[in-house]
């Protein structure tokens, strides 16, 4: 069965290692990993760590360097645009990615005079470069939105104008906006401002676990009527705070689907286990239990057949709903 992964953070490790000296690392590290998860596609973001939070357009410059050097001799990948550019044979060995970036500060020091032409430029040359999703904050406030964890009180909750001006650039350009990592008043500012449905990559219940990064009924509701798609997270933290087992997860996906139909529930697993091992600036530990990495997707599936999961449900929930969202939101 085909998997859709609509949230992660493996160029993290790859802009590590190859700033170590490391070659190929895609192939050698990653590809025969997402093979044996049965990964055919991704949502693969840039992401300036905490420990670069001081300087983070010379760190996100770095990362988008390392990271494209390491894909453009890859055997393994194909960059994709749209589901038009998307590799459909099963037999071509090759994984689908999608480019997205995940918080965006660094736009705010692009070079421009104007923070709106900031904005303008930065949107414009990421797309040259076939970027086409962005999460406005990660665990921060900054110049377009509040999100969830930052470790300082917002100096405004919500969208600034500039936020207003970035959703319109996004919905102007059909990229992918998403909502994962937003506090709630700028989630309900995105929502009402875009013109285009917006995703929540890698978000659960909120109803099943407390935590500020999951959302409530309300929003789930929102984002479905708006025709979105929500992505499961694999994260211990978001899963459950006492037991984050595997049958926890699927607890949350039957939630969802319950709530607001499984046509809109994807996966966004936002797997960490190859980032523990570097300074990043914040800790990064905890894995579910028995969906602790990419290659434990086959067990995942099971059980969900087990619990009682339809197979056109499965699937749909696996591949064919962020498919359709992609297929319909995202242009050339």
């Amino acid at each position: 069965m085909r998997i859709f992964d609509m949230h992660s953070d493996l160029f993290t490790d790859i802009a590590w290692r190859r700033n170590n000296g490391e070659k190929d690392v895609f192939d050698r590290i990653h590809y025969p990993r997402l093979v044996k998860g049965g990964v055919d596609s991704i949502i693969c973001v840039f992401w300036v760590e905490p420990t670069f939070r001081q300087d983070p357009i010379t760190r996100f410059r770095t990362i988008f360097q390392l990271v494209m050097e390491d894909l453009c001799t890859s055997k393994h990948v194909n960059i994709c645009r749209s589901v038009e550019e998307m590799t459909k044979d099963a037999n071509s060995k090759k994984i689908n990615l999608f480019l997205g970036l995940e918080g965006v500060s660094f736009i705010e020091q692009w070079g421009s005079k104007t923070m709106g032409t900031n904005i303008e430029t930065a949107f414009y040359e990421l797309h040259e470069e076939k970027v086409r999703h962005a999460i406005f904050a990660w665990n921060e406030w900054n110049f377009l939105a509040s999100g969830t964890g930052s470790e300082n009180e917002p100096t405004q909750y919500g969208l600034t104008k500039y936020g207003e001006q970035a959703v319109q650039k996004a919905n102007e350009m059909n990229w992918i906006l998403d909502a994962s990592h937003l506090d709630e008043t700028s989630f309900w500012n995105m929502h009402h401002v875009s013109n285009q449905p917006i995703i929540a990559s890698h978000s659960n219940a909120q109803a099943l676990c407390q935590h500020e990064r999951n959302l409530s009924d309300n929003q789930l509701k929102a984002i479905a009527a708006g025709g979105g798609i929500i992505g499961l997270n694999a994260y211990s933290g978001f899963v459950d705070k006492v037991n984050p087992t595997l049958d926890r997860f699927i607890d949350h996906a039957a939630y969802i689907a319950d709530l607001v139909g499984p046509e809109y529930v994807a996966f966004g697993f936002d797997f960490i286990d190859y980032l523990s091992a570097y300074n990043l600036g914040a800790p990064f530990s905890g894995g579910t239990i028995g969906l602790e990495d990419v290659t434990k997707i086959p067990d995942l599936l099971d059980r969900m057949v087990a619990r009682g999961f339809s197979t056109k449900e499965i699937e749909g929930i696996s591949f064919h709903n962020a498919y359709r969202f992609i297929e319909q939101n995202m242009r050339l």
